[in-house]
């Protein structure tokens, strides 16, 4: 029996449009139907409008990040480190109108009876804090009802596991499992935009809520005219060169 609608699942893009088209096309050849973003949409790269354009066009359902934030004043510039406060400096000076607009119409997140989405954490998705932990995760889980919540923020793939059969809620790296009835779990979904688990290659989650099997695919894009646009946007060549070791 074939499985209904598949969904697909982005992390953060930060403007990297070869990386956003390179995993669109992975999620296509896999069949998903619903897409979903864990925001930071912009920042960082070298193509705002363009990335923000797609998401709207394709209608993908995405929530705000501290990146799109701070684009909109909502964050300060000193919570960001120099190459990202001048990234997001520049960005604001390029940003039109339209897609200004859709950013600031993005909720912090989304809730279905399916899956939860947000950017950082929960419960307090506004104040963008890491959810690198057991405690952590302890609390989000007490904050959504689904079974699965995606995330992203730290840009490193991981999944903590709260299995119906086991007290002690777990954590693991493990690109492809399954979520058997009864538990429940929160993925980070890495970043296509700007991977930093020593891994260039653009993640895409595909997640098949029938079979509950969970897989983190990685797309091949071309890396090396992300950098080019970087330097010629004039943007710190740094966030260039860590695409290409994934850091």
């Amino acid at each position: 029996m074939a499985e209904r609608n598949r969904i697909g699942v982005l992390g953060d893009l930060h403007s990297n449009l070869s990386a956003l088209e390179a995993t669109l096309g992975l999620l296509g050849a896999e069949g998903v139907g619903e897409i979903l973003c864990v925001g930071d949409v912009v920042g960082y790269g070298p193509r705002p409008n363009e990335v923000c354009a797609i998401l709207r066009e394709r209608n993908i359902q995405a929530v705000a990040g501290n990146h799109d934030w701070a684009l909109l004043g909502k964050l300060a510039l000193d919570y960001f480190n120099p190459y990202a406060r001048e990234a997001l400096e520049w960005t604001r000076g390029q940003i039109s109108r339209e897609n200004r607009d859709w950013l600031e119409s993005l909720p912090l997140r989304l809730d279905t009876e399916e899956w939860c989405l947000f950017h950082g954490c929960l419960p307090r998705p506004e104040d963008f804090d890491y959810l690198q932990s057991i405690p952590a995760a302890e609390k989000a889980f007490e904050d959504f009802n689904a079974p699965i919540g995606f995330f992203g923020h730290t840009h490193l793939p991981m999944t903590f596991l709260r299995a119906a059969e086991e007290e002690a809620l777990k954590w693991h790296f493990e690109p492809d499992w399954t979520l058997l009835r009864g538990d429940r779990a929160l993925v980070n979904v890495g970043s296509p935009g700007q991977p930093r688990d020593e891994n260039p290659l653009a993640p895409a989650l595909v997640y098949s809520p029938d079979s509950g099997r969970v897989q983190l695919l990685r797309a091949p894009y071309p890396i090396a005219r992300e950098q080019a646009l970087i330097r010629k946007a004039g943007l710190p060549t740094v966030l260039g060169d860590r695409l290409q070791h994934g850091i």
